[in-house]
């Protein structure tokens, strides 16, 4: 599959490159950014009008190899989720395209419905994006919240309070819908992959707090990037390229009994910092068990 697309691209600026795809939406009226973020409005479920377009451009950038390794994992947490258990799904984070990449290549190669039954814990930054960000970001379930960066930049005090009670919004969110049969998911290390600095592979301890809330935990390693980071706003003027891609699983395992082990592996740090080091240790051995697939 997708031996096609061994074609050289034609650009390098993403708006380009996908011109059709996103005239498409504009005709549909489909390219409207998404409403402003607010403490009542952190939870956005999936326009998916919008998603033939946004996986139509997933797809002309994977190579041939590119699918889905333990994919049976991902559906054990769905069953557990179904039976009203709490699941946390944490990867590690490429780029811009990484969750409709996983919505095309379950579409591709395995039950598209899956997708759909995830939840993504999602920074605001993707919805107040200029350009085409905010409207692809809409063909996907999340709960926005404000990260630390939002807050590093210079705000109003009227801001940081907004951002603060956006952040509490969504933790209510996410304790509610926990235990609905949706299945939750976030990037650790909360940024994009940066190759030319290591800091952006690691986790945040702030994940900690996550994973209190949930009762089971899958880990996956994303290979591949077909939109490497270029740029910290206007994310659709960003360079596409052409790669191969995989998802890897790894064994869904109860996150007490996770949070545990890791403590118990790094005695010298607290449990916030131990769980953000077996995150980052954890997700890495999954990319280097699979490297040879």
């Amino acid at each position: 599959m997708y031996e096609e697309n061994q074609t050289p691209l034609p650009h390098r600026d993403g708006s380009v490159v996908f011109a059709r795809e996103l005239e498409s939406l504009q005709r549909r009226g489909l390219a409207t950014p998404a409403p402003p973020v607010t403490p009542e409005t952190v939870v956005r479920f999936a326009d998916r009008a919008r998603r033939p377009e946004v996986v139509s451009i997933c797809r002309r950038l994977l190579l041939p190899g590119s699918g889905l390794r333990g994919v049976e994992q991902l559906k054990e947490l769905a069953s557990l989720a179904e039976r009203g258990k709490s699941c946390l799904l944490c990867l590690n984070h490429r780029s811009t395209l990484d969750v409709p990449t996983l919505c095309t290549l379950l579409e591709d190669h395995s039950d598209p419905s899956l997708f759909d039954r995830i939840i993504w814990i999602s920074g605001r930054k993707l919805e107040e994006d200029v350009g085409m960000t905010s409207p692809l970001v809409q063909s996907v379930n999340r709960v926005v919240v404000t990260p630390n960066t939002w807050f590093a930049s210079e705000r109003s005090e009227k801001e940081q309070r907004q951002g603060r009670l956006v952040n509490l919004a969504a933790e209510r969110a996410v304790a509610k819908l926990r235990d609905q049969g949706w299945v939750f998911a976030l990037f650790p290390a909360g940024t994009r992959t940066r190759l030319d600095d290591p800091s952006t592979r690691k986790a945040i301890e702030q994940v900690h707090g996550y994973l209190d809330l949930f009762d089971y935990l899958l880990l996956g390693h994303i290979r591949g990037c077909t939109m490497p980071v270029s740029r910290d706003h206007d994310l659709s003027h960003e360079s596409p390229q052409l790669d191969k891609v995989v998802f890897s699983f790894g064994p869904v395992r109860r996150t007490k009994d996770w949070v545990g082990e890791a403590a118990t592996r790094f005695p010298d740090l607290d449990s916030r910092a131990a769980s953000a080091r077996a995150l980052t240790d954890e997700i890495e051995r999954l990319g280097a068990e699979h490297s040879d697939d």
